[in-house]
C-alpha cells in the first residue's frame, strides 16, 4: 500500500480545505499525461472513491488509488511540500 508522509498529509489537507471538500471527499490518484506528453500520475479532489479504487485512509484526507496506478504505487512513499499556497509534489519513491 502507498505510504503518505506527514508533509504530504498536510498538503492533502490543504487541498481539501481550500476546495471546501464535502465529508468523505478525498484525493484520487490516477494515470494521466504529463506536460511532456509522457505518462504521469494525476491528482484530483473527488467526492469519493470510484468502483475499483483502493482506499488509503491512513491520512486525514483519504487517498483513492485508481486501479491503473494502485499496483504501480504499491510500496511507494508519497511526499509533498507546501510552497505558499501551492503543492510542490515529490514523485512517489521506493522506501530506502
Amino acid at each position: 500500500m502507498l505510504t503518505i508522509t506527514e508533509n504530504a498529509e498536510h498538503a492533502l489537507d490543504a487541498v481539501a480545505a481550500a476546495e471546501n471538500a464535502p465529508e468523505g471527499a478525498g484525493v484520487r490518484l490516477s494515470q494521466g499525461v504529463g506536460a511532456n506528453g509522457q505518462p504521469a500520475v494525476g491528482l484530483a479532489l473527488v467526492p469519493g472513491p470510484q468502483p475499483g479504487d483502493a482506499v488509503v485512509d491512513s491520512a486525514n484526507t483519504p487517498v483513492f488509488l485508481a486501479a491503473d496506478v494502485a499496483e504501480l504505487l504499491d510500496g511507494k512513499i508519497l511526499d509533498a511540500q507546501m510552497e505558499g499556497d501551492q503543492i510542490a509534489e515529490q514523485p512517489p519513491v521506493d522506501p530506502a
